[in-house]
Order: C-alpha cells, then structure tokens, then sequence
C-alpha cells in the first residue's frame, strides 16, 4: 500500500541534457539533513525508480518566475488562513471524497488540488522546471517515508492533525500496518475520507473531529503514541498557541512538523524574501519556532531537528521540525 505514482517525464524540460540535474541519494540526504548512510532501504527504493531531474531556471527565466510571485503577492487577491476558511475546507474535501468514491477509490483522487502539478519548484535556492510533472508529490513521499522510518517505529499509535485526504496516513499504514492510526481534522468530509480508507483499505485507521484552534482537551492520546501535522499548522497564523498548549497536557513520545517555517527564511535573499512576503499576505504559520525554542529553554521540550526543505512555486511548505515533551 503507498502513494499515488505519477512519474511520466515532460517533453521540453531537459530537452538540453547540459542543463539537466538531478536529485541523487547524497542530495536527498544533505536536503533531509542526514547523511547517506541514514537514508533507509525504503528511500533508497523511491529514489531509484523516480524521475527527478530538473532544469535550473536562470537568466529571463527566472526573473519571469520571480515577477509573477512578485505580481501574485501585490495581488490583493490572496486568501488569508484563519477559522473563517472552514467551509472552504469542508467543499474540498467534499471534492476529494466524491471523486474517490467515483473512482472505485483509486488514491489517485486523493491528491489534494492545491498541488499542482507540472509547476515550478522552490529548490537549494533555485527555482527549478522538474522533469515529472509530479515532482513535488513524489518528493514529498520520499520525505515522509524518511521521517515516519526515523522517527514514528517505536510508536505504538500515531494521530495526524489536519489529516485532510489521508494520504499521509495511508503511506503510513503501508509502512506500519500493525500501528494504531488517527486521522483527526476540524472537517467532516476529511474524516468520512479517513474512514471510507479504513473500510477500503483493511487498515486500523479512524477518522475523528478535532477543531485545531479550539482543542477538545477530552481527547484522549495514548501513552507511546506519535502526533504530526503535515501542511496543517500553517492554516494557525499566529493562532497556535491553543493547540500547542494542548500537546504540552497529552502524554506522547514524539512530535513531527512538516509545516512552511516563516523563521526559517533568510530576508537577506532575494529569493526567500519573496517567499517570506507570500507567507505573511496569506498569514500563515508564523512565531512557532521561536515558542518552541523558548520552551526547550524552559526544560518543557527537546528539539531533535530542525530542517528546512523545499517548496512549491511560492513558499517552502516542507520544512521540518521534530521535538518532544520532556516529563
């Protein structure tokens, strides 16, 4: 059981095969932070049979991408993330769930339709023309794999905040088929997705409503369990502190965030910059590093790793921190 793999390389991006690169094991590891060595058989396996090439967009190219993030930012027409989005959530994945349904559930159909595909990518400070048009979905199977191997195996349950279409919890089952799986979000389209996997797939999975800026605190999170958002916290702003001070009441052993970072963006880069400006017009996660910091400070938490990542077109959505409560 796994992701959805679409991998068919696009015609014109390394038509010229001087200008092509492409990701290798030793880039994958300095890019999770980690060494080869590290990288599991799992991962190994993905890399190998995945396209990923890239073209380096310079010169006009670039200042093209770089105008329309510029144009897009000065917009006016972005969304901003807050409670008032609900119902834009609960249509999606509304979406999500029919077209699976339809489908005779094919994963295929869980891909949220945020991600775009054949899309410019934010890369080692580059912005970069893939060759898979799905590059940024296989990519981001290649980091979870990674992250749920390293950090989720000795966890005897493991709980998705802002689960949205499941297809983080359905790698994980792929990997973990005797682990006890929670798939939690304030939507209820989202949890009828979570359950009709389960019932599909065979897997111990449950969908449960969980409203992350109003926490349920009657929640009960089992002793030796692992929580982690992905794309999740971001939709927070400012807004985290209800939800992080709920983790600090549960009894867990580990915490994985892949989550865009707005500290971790270097201003002084025209090419951060730019991606800092997107993060603050659609006020997404911002001020939870530093919290975090100022905890582990305290003696409250540890932080394990901190790892800044790649993005889509207009931010770094995959960046990583994974922590835990000391007792």
């Amino acid at each position: 059981m796994g992701t959805p793999e679409r991998s068919q390389p696009s015609s014109d991006c390394c038509s010229g095969l001087d200008q092509c690169c492409e990701i290798t094991l030793e880039d994958f590891a300095r890019l999770l932070g980690t060494t080869a060595d590290d990288v599991t058989e799992d991962c190994r396996e993905l890399i190998a049979k995945t396209d990923f090439r890239y073209r380096i967009l310079t010169g006009v190219e670039r200042d093209q991408v770089m105008l329309r993030v510029l144009k897009t930012v000065d917009s006016g027409s972005l969304s901003v993330v807050g409670p008032g989005r609900k119902d834009v959530w609960e249509k999606g994945w509304s979406e999500n769930l029919r077209n699976f349904a339809n489908s005779n559930y094919d994963l295929n159909e869980l891909v949220p339709k945020f991600v775009k595909r054949d899309e410019v990518i934010r890369l080692n400070a580059n912005y970069v023309k893939p060759s898979n048009p799905d590059f940024e979905t296989s990519f981001v199977t290649v980091l979870r794999t990674y992250l749920f191997k390293k950090y989720l195996s000795d966890a005897s349950s493991v709980y998705e905040f802002g689960c949205g279409a499941g297809l983080n919890l359905v790698a994980l089952a792929g990997l973990y088929p005797e682990k006890k799986l929670y798939g939690l979000d304030w939507s209820t389209a989202s949890c009828d997705v979570i359950n009709k996997i389960a019932e599909t797939r065979n897997v111990d999975l449950s969908g449960i409503l969980f409203d992350m800026f109003s926490p349920d605190y009657g929640l009960k999170i089992e002793n030796c369990s692992a929580v982690f958002t992905s794309g999740a916290m971001e939709q927070l702003g400012k807004n985290y502190e209800p939800f992080l001070q709920f983790l600090l009441e549960k009894r867990f052993s580990i915490c994985i965030n892949i989550e865009t970072i707005y500290e971790l963006y270097d201003e002084d880069s025209l090419f951060d910059y730019l991606a800092a400006r997107y993060h603050e017009r659609r006020g997404y996660l911002q001020g939870y590093l530093v919290r975090l910091r100022q905890l582990e400070a305290k003696g409250r938490i540890e932080i394990i790793k901190i790892q800044k990542m790649f993005g889509g077109l207009y931010h770094d959505a995959y960046s990583y921190i994974v922590w835990k409560p000391k007792t």
